[in-house]
């Protein structure tokens, strides 16, 4: 098969991001106009077509520009307000399995990696063949062993493909249609991981529920439970549920408490977690275990 566009194994590696790269973005983040064009135009004339290496910490960290045009301020502030309600969840624990659903290159568990010393193992899941190939460096470069499976998740064992929405066609907004496609699906289940400090982030599409359904008998057993899980408005509408319902299934399995690490807020679940107005993302962290409610009372 003939390499693909922004093919990593094709792209040259630098330190840090280009000067373009690092202008548009410092445009982009101070509202300037003209981020977006001048973005473009990195793209077309290739000033894009590169691998660049951040350092966070002690973990050379890794992002296809031309997939991510990201420098490091971005990375560095990604999903801040999630990273530390996370952070601060599992903190309490030892020994934590992590199952990164949706893992993309890895970015969500470099930057948990980089402010806890609890994980012991990670479990990485991401089902697209294209960022592979960083996704392994960039977990191999962390300090805690990991485990690369490239399925996606769902409520049974199954094959499937990625979709785009008709209002997103970036690669991020992708989810999974189970059917005749050539993508392996899998239970979290069936992994028979049971037992001990267990956290979780699920961020793929609108497919939480599903895949949370599949991994019910791994949450029930576990010491101590987290679960990280993003409510994002125009996927709840695609989708025609609310992302309360994903909530609400949790706690059918065990006793969850639940925090919007954007606003600090306990959730009410007797109606929509969404708003119908509503255009900003979530992310709500649930804990469930008796050593994590010293972690919920910062909140």
């Amino acid at each position: 098969m003939p390499p693909t566009e922004n093919d990593p194994n094709t792209m040259k590696t630098i330190r840090g991001a280009p000067l373009g790269l690092r202008v548009v973005r410092t445009m982009s983040r101070s509202h300037m106009r003209g981020a977006g064009v001048l973005t473009r135009l990195l793209t077309r004339f290739g000033r894009l077509d590169r691998i660049a290496q951040y350092q966070l910490g002690a973990v050379q960290f890794q992002v296809p520009l031309g997939r991510i045009a990201w420098d490091f301020t971005d990375i560095a502030n990604y999903e801040a307000k999630l990273i530390d309600s996370f952070s601060q969840a599992i903190e309490p624990l030892r020994d934590v399995t992590l199952f990164d659903c949706g893992a993309d290159i890895g970015t969500f568990s470099a930057l948990v990696g980089s402010r806890t010393n609890c994980l012991a193992r990670i479990i990485a899941f991401e089902p697209n063949r294209e960022v592979r190939k960083i996704l392994e460096e960039n977990l191999s470069s962390l300090r805690t062993p990991s485990q690369l499976i490239p399925k996606a998740v769902g409520r049974s064992e199954g094959r499937g493909w990625l979709e785009r929405p008709a209002d997103n066609l970036t690669d991020h907004a992708r989810y999974i249609v189970q059917g005749d496609g050539p993508l392996e699906v899998m239970t979290i289940d069936s992994l028979n991981v049971r037992g001990g400090d267990l956290a979780f982030k699920f961020d793929i599409e609108g497919g939480e529920l599903e895949a949370i359904q599949g991994a019910a008998e791994t949450i029930a057993s576990a010491r101590n439970c987290v679960v990280a899980v993003e409510a994002h408005p125009l996927v709840a509408k695609r989708i025609g549920r609310d992302p309360g319902d994903t909530l609400r299934f949790l706690k059918s399995i065990r006793p969850f408490q639940f925090v919007v690490a954007e606003t600090g807020e306990r959730p009410s679940l007797t109606g929509p977690l969404l708003g119908g107005d509503q255009t900003e993302i979530w992310n709500v962290v649930g804990c469930a275990g008796e050593n994590l409610s010293r972690s919920m009372n910062g909140y």
